[in-house]
């Protein structure tokens, strides 16, 4: 307690500031001049000797702060709320306004309405935690001098509040005053407004209260049915050993918990007696089901909230399930013992130590202050003693009195007799796995390894960052699943969004929902889209679909719904039916006027897309086809004892649906005719309820209504008795049901077909090698090779595949994995196979099978005999380099020559900044003597390109062609040891002269520059013949997966097939329908072919990179402007749904007002917050003496920029598009020998070519669509030879579309990003994208 007026005030002003750590010059300020500083000083710790404030070291910043004690809030707020000290009151709160690094918390604020004895009881705290309020509160709630505190509470802050202070007595076995709480509970519900949190109020305090007192306050049926009260009867009959009802409910109890918990407190209750309870409930139930989840909890090994629990827990565990002795005197048992707030773990740890008669010898002494006070403690200590069998105890027994208790010797013989009349099984050979649990809209990717005892550990959370290296140190343990979805990520992605990523996740068996200890598989499927048309009592129609966002024009490849938390549906619409959806969709009523046209449009969507009606007398004109109503088994494997079973109605041909479910009517084509197929729905539910009679008969489900699927991919799970009574019954009633199974009696199946069983041959024709082969399935069936990989590919790469009617195949292991790599490197061409040369490299595995036939070729050896020889050859760094190539460059250097030395081509994609031109330049350097090079680049590019030959290699002869006086004379006498160095500009106007020269060498510089095959500047670069082909670029693929296909066909001509058949193969399939496979293959075919390495992959040496994203505040003025101007944008594109020039220029100029305004209103003549604020860093840095490159895309801010600079007199260099050529070699050399602090760069004129290392900071004054690109400008200084560390600044108006298009740099990549790197979110923005970025 505080003896002076002095420390009464610094308590007072603590309390005022609470919850935040103050310094003793900040105290100080709060006293007038009159208090000496020394006084303060002395009082402050004067106080911490006390214990009345806590004295925290900042040993970063190395100064003390001060923070008030727990427990003595309230006290010294209500002190300083007295009249006496108003003038105190005044004066904090003046100063604490004058002050700019402190505030007064929300929490402090409500207290204080609670002590003026304001209405509080609908207070709003939607928007803040209260952790302050909750913690003083618990310190308080037992005291009567503030039990109108606690009455003034409303329900949602109570809650925590009893949480908080029950949760801790609980397990300190407090003795607290039952009487006085019961009633201040009962006088808070009649004394304040009842409000939405007023059930699960009343049913969290009567949980504790039970345990406490075994009694309860309130009509427990009356209970709102939530965690609380599900524990409530779930102990309640677990005392009544009624173990299966119990362990029902704690299930329940338990998902009650999970759907509300955080994903790192799911799995385990948030309450310690619960925790205790829920572990012996399933040890006494015994079920199955109650030993897998205590199997999987003993795995887990830790309770995740209550670590003082798992203390009692581990003991559990290490006698009952290790079959060990107990260490009672343990680390873990003397920390509780020791601990005064344990009490209640210590106790119930010597009870089992006690019953397991593993206590220390001459055992432990317990006093009589020990004996418990909480009513199921005393319950169950009654089996030590400790407690006699006095009345007043409410709970019957000690449950865990009732566990049956054996010898260790005894449990270990059982042990060994029970392991010797069991099965030996072997263990998988998968040591690690990666799981996927979803947890809302994000998808958690864990690292399990596989335990000793043959289960899998908990596992370790993995980032996106982390799963890329994964695949790369270690792929073994990925299968192909989880290599699609690392591939889909981006070093940008924090997380893996579900929405972004689910149509990846297709397929995938090891997707999950719930906690580690309680996992549910997620069935991830693909399902079909279908419009609705039905028609009104009124006679009008409605239109509606399934897939609503099918309403809108959008580029969207996939949709989903989620129709279970373990079930997901993926739409992947056509291109058809998204234009089609699209136009009916946009008017969602028609007249009945419009019938006869309503008929038309059915009768010519019909076998297009699905179409469900009501009407039956209108389709009268299209012939009338009876469904089928058997009832279809789906019938799969899912482990060796265990099959999953889905239920589907096979209507007509291949339309099916859940039994019973959807519209009467549905359109098909049948033969090229359409048909109207009606469904006859109560014969179907007739069946699916005789079918569920037939579950519940043989213990499957316990209800009928248990199983009553509404969509044809919703399983269940049977073991294998009852899927053989099953089977049973579905024969003797194959009038109502039949199965489907590829191994059922009435399937053709040939199991595992092997690579014996085929032949192939290669021939030769015209630069290709035409590939023709055969399998043999049986005896008398034989299928073509080239009809086989269509069927896999159509059936999307099952297990079994369908070779006829009723008839299946499987492949082994070996075979699917050779037809998967025959279907990569071939292409479809008039009904035969083909395959380029480049593609020979890929297939030297299959051809030396010793298993398959393969007829032998000579040409095909002769290119294998080369690149076998490439592969063994070591080149070696020419002499007359005047450089040290790093170790990755070296590589690099000596994957080109390979590559290149048996005739095909290669692309270097490396990072920016990792030396691409050099090692290029090595390659020139060692092919010199053989012929002349060139080398095509954008201009920006071609001075670093001469600079870097006369530095590295000073023995070729250079020649820019733009500046030779004679070109033409120039190309036709370049020979050995000559480099032509040309602009892509000047290749489209000697195209003809420089394809007429055969080259030794071609090198295309930022080769993206060719991606559109259809421009004058990609044709002449196909035309050019050289003996070896290199392209280089940092991104392949900007905007579309086609320009992939430009690139490869000027390196390697054909290994991509043609534009049409990679089209067909690849673009339609990865982009539209999201195929896996496809995208697999895609990437095995390039990657031979394709080198690239990032900064992180190889610079060990680079310093730090440190990136920062400033905020930028407004002012009111600029945003009501801004705001004006967005609200009219967001008109015209709700007004608008295709996306035109005109909206994205209105999307432009939001971007510029966010720089600054009077770049789109040219009367506005205040000062831009955004130039201030620069203007501001720029003066800080300079007077530090760092250096900086500023980027904007816009050039018209940047005469903003420098009449400010020119202002503040801030010296600085400006280089844009307008800049020549000589100029900006000037301006770099300038730049870089120190002349000058600050270079101003357009976004898109200093990206490439430029080397800025002599810059510590670079600053994008706006950000651009694509990170990418921001990340090439940041790496002009960033990059091989930056020797300080680098400070990224990031400029971002706060509250416009800037915060928005950071986001985006977040979130989704394209298809392409998932192949390799790079991406432009801005080419293709959606109606959708636009309203989102305009919100």
């Amino acid at each position: 307690m505080a003896t002076n007026s002095d420390e009464q005030k610094i308590l007072m002003l603590m309390a005022y500031l609470a919850g935040q750590d103050l310094s003793l010059d900040t105290i100080k300020k709060f006293f007038d001049s009159n208090t000496p500083a020394r006084q303060i000083t002395t009082t402050v710790n004067g106080l911490v000797r006390k214990g009345l404030l806590k004295e925290e070291h900042n040993y970063y910043y190395g100064r003390k702060s001060f923070r008030l004690a727990d427990g003595i809030f309230f006290e010294y707020l209500t002190m300083l709320l007295k009249p006496d000290n108003r003038l105190w009151f005044n004066r904090i709160a003046r100063t604490t306004r004058k002050l700019r690094n402190i505030t007064v918390l929300t929490d402090v604020a409500y207290a204080i309405r609670l002590i003026q004895n304001c209405h509080t009881s609908t207070y709003s705290s939607y928007h803040a935690s209260f952790s302050l309020l909750v913690k003083e509160v618990a310190c308080i709630f037992t005291n009567p001098d503030y039990r109108n505190i606690v009455l003034g509470l409303c329900d949602e802050i109570l809650i925590p509040v009893l949480d908080k202070f029950f949760g801790e007595a609980i397990v300190a076995d407090t003795d607290l005053p039952w009487d006085y709480i019961r009633q201040l509970f009962i006088d808070h519900c009649s004394q304040t407004t009842v409000d939405l949190n007023r059930p699960g109020l009343i049913t969290r305090f009567n949980y504790y209260y039970y345990l406490g007192t075994g009694e309860l306050v309130g009509d427990i049926n009356s209970f709102k049915v939530d965690e609380s009260s599900l524990l409530i009867v779930a102990i309640k009959k677990l005392y009544e050993k009624d173990y299966a009802e119990s362990f029902k409910l704690f299930t329940k109890a338990m998902t009650a918990h999970n759907k509300l918990a955080s994903y790192g407190y799911k799995g385990s209750f948030s309450s310690f007696a619960a925790n205790y309870y829920y572990v012996l409930c399933m040890m006494l139930n015994g079920s199955d089901a109650a030993s897998k989840k205590l199997s999987a909890l003993y795995n887990k090994d830790s309770f995740t909230i209550y670590y003082k629990f798992n203390v009692v827990f581990k003991l559990i565990k290490t006698f009952f399930f290790d079959h060990k002795e107990i260490d009672f005197e343990s680390a873990s048992v003397n920390q509780i013992a020791q601990d005064p707030t344990a009490k209640a773990p210590y106790l119930l740890a010597w009870m089992v130590a006690k019953l397991t008669w593993t206590l220390p010898k001459g055992g432990v002494e317990l006093d009589f202050t020990m004996a418990p006070h909480w009513a199921w403690l005393r319950a169950e200590l009654r089996p030590t003693g400790l407690v006699g069998n006095a009345e007043g105890l409410k709970f019957p027994d000690s449950v865990f009195g009732r566990l049956k208790i054996k010898p260790l010797w005894e449990t270990k013989l059982e042990e060994i007799i029970n392991a010797g009349n069991d099965k030996a099984k072997d263990d998988a050979d998968r040591q690690e796995r990666l799981l996927y649990i979803i947890d809302n809209t994000y998808v958690q990717a864990l690292l399990q390894k596989k335990k000793k005892d043959g289960t899998w550990s908990p596992g370790r959370r993995m980032n996106t960052t982390a799963l890329k290296k994964l695949k790369v140190d270690s792929p073994q343990i990925l299968d192909e699943n989880d290599k699609k979805i690392i591939d889909k990520q981006s070093y940008y992605d924090y997380y893996i969004s579900l929405p972004h990523n689910i149509d990846k996740l297709v397929g995938c068996d090891h997707i999950f929902t719930g906690d580690v200890t309680d996992l549910h598989q997620v069935n991830i499927h693909e399902d079909k889209p279908f419009l609705i048309i039905d028609k009104e009592k009124d006679g009008s129609f409605s239109v509606t679909t399934n897939v609503e966002e099918l309403a809108s024009a959008t580029t969207r490849a996939a949709y989903y719904r989620k129709n279970t938390d373990t079930d997901y549906s993926v739409f992947t619409p056509t291109t058809f039916e998204k234009r089609v959806y699209a136009q009916i969709l946009s008017q969602r009523k028609y007249p009945k006027e419009a019938e006869p046209l309503i008929m038309k449009l059915i009768a010519t969507l019909g076998g297009k897309t699905e179409v469900h009606s009501n009407m039956v007398v209108e389709l009268d004109n299209l012939e009338r086809v009876d469904g089928q109503t058997k009832l279809t088994l789906r019938c799969v494997p899912i482990d060796a004892i265990t099959f999953a079973i889905s239920v589907s109605v096979h209507v007509f041909e291949d339309m099916s649906f859940a039994p019973g479910e959807g519209n009467v009517n549905a359109i098909a084509t049948s033969n090229g005719k359409k048909v109207q197929v009606v469904r006859h729905l109560r014969v179907e539910k007739r069946n699916m309820h005789l079918f569920t009679q037939e579950l519940v008969n043989v213990g499957v489900i316990d209800d009928e209504n248990d199983f009553a699927p509404t969509m044809t991919t919703e399983t269940l799970s049977v073991g294998t008795g009852a899927f053989l009574e099953i089977m049973e019954w579905v024969k003797n009633n194959s009038n109502i049901c039949e199965m489907e199974w590829p191994e059922g009696e009435r399937l053709k199946y040939h199991p595992a077909v092997g690579a014996k069983s085929v032949n192939i041959n290669f021939k030769s024709k015209n630069g290709w090698f035409d590939v023709e082969g055969d399998i043999h399935i049986d005896e008398d069936e034989i299928i073509s090779l080239q009809q086989l990989l269509e069927m896999m590919h159509e059936q999307g790469y099952r297990k079994y595949i369908k070779v006829g009617d009723n008839e299946y195949i499987s492949l082994s292991s070996e075979l699917k994995r050779i037809l998967k790599r025959l279907d990569t490197v071939t292409t479809d061409r008039r009904n035969h196979l083909q395959m380029s040369t480049a593609a020979a490299g890929l297939i030297g595995d299959v051809i030396d099978n010793n298993n398959l036939h393969i007829g032998k070729n000579k040409e095909l050896e002769a290119l294998r005999k080369r690149i076998k020889d490439s592969t063994t050859s070591e080149p070696q760094v020419p002499n007359s380099l005047n450089a040290t190539l790093r170790d990755y460059q070296l590589e690099g250097y000596e994957w080109m020559w390979r590559v290149t030395s048996w005739g095909a081509g290669a692309c270097l994609a490396d990072d920016m900044g990792l030396g691409k031109t050099l090692q290029t330049i090595t390659l020139l350097l060692d092919q010199a003597e053989n012929g002349a090079a060139l080398v095509v680049a954008p201009a920006s590019v071609v001075p670093n390109w001469r600079n870097e030959l006369a530095r590295f290699a000073p023995t070729l002869n250079v020649t820019i062609l733009n500046s030779a006086d004679d070109r033409e004379k120039a190309i036709d006498e370049a020979g050995a040891g000559d480099v032509i160095v040309s602009t892509y500009a000047l290749l489209n106007i000697q195209h003809k002269k420089l394809s007429e020269k055969e080259w030794d060498v071609v090198c295309l510089d930022e080769a993206h520059t060719i991606k559109n095959p259809n421009t004058k500047m990609s044709k002449a670069a196909m035309m050019l013949q050289a003996k070896r082909k290199v392209i280089l670029t940092g991104t392949p693929i900007q905007n579309h997966l086609s320009e992939l296909w430009n690139l490869f066909q000027f390196i390697n001509p054909g290994l991509l097939g043609s534009a049409e058949q990679f089209g067909k193969k690849f673009i339609e399939p990865i982009e539209n329908k999201h195929d896996k496979e496809r995208q697999r293959q895609l990437r095995r075919l390039i990657s031979p072919f394709l080198l690239r390495r990032t900064k992180n992959d190889v610079l060990d040496e680079l310093p730090e990179k440190n990136e920062i994203t400033m905020p930028v505040e407004l002012s009111d003025e600029e945003m009501k402007v801004y705001e004006v101007h967005r609200r009219m944008a967001e008109k015209s594109v709700r007004a608008d749904k295709t996306v035109k020039v005109s909206t994205l220029a209105e999307i432009t100029k939001l971007r510029e007002m966010a720089c600054s305004v009077s770049l789109v209103d040219k009367k506005w003549k205040h000062e831009s917050s955004k130039v201030a604020a620069f203007v501001n860093l720029a003066e800080n840095l300079n007077d530090s003496g760092n250096r900086a490159l500023v980027f904007s895309q816009f050039t018209s801010f940047f005469d903003q920029v420098r009449k400010a600079m020119d202002k503040a007199k801030l010296p600085y260099l400006y280089l844009d598009g307008s800049t020549p050529m000589g100029q900006r070699e000037a301006l770099v050399k300038k730049f870089q020998h120190g002349e000058c602090p600050f270079f101003l760069i357009s976004l898109k004129a200093g990206g490439l070519g430029l080397n800025l290392t002599g810059a510590n900071y670079v600053i994008h004054l706006d950000p651009w669509w694509n990170p990418a690109i921001e990340q090439q400008a940041t790496d002009r200084a960033y990059r091989i030879g930056q020797k300080q560390d680098v400070t990224v600044y990031h400029l971002i108006s706060q509250h416009t579309i800037e915060e928005k298009i950071l986001r985006l740099h977040k979130s989704k990549r394209d298809l392409a990003d998932s192949l390799l790197e790079g991406t432009d979110m801005g080419h293709a923005l959606t109606q959708e994208e636009l309203l989102e970025l305009l919100a």
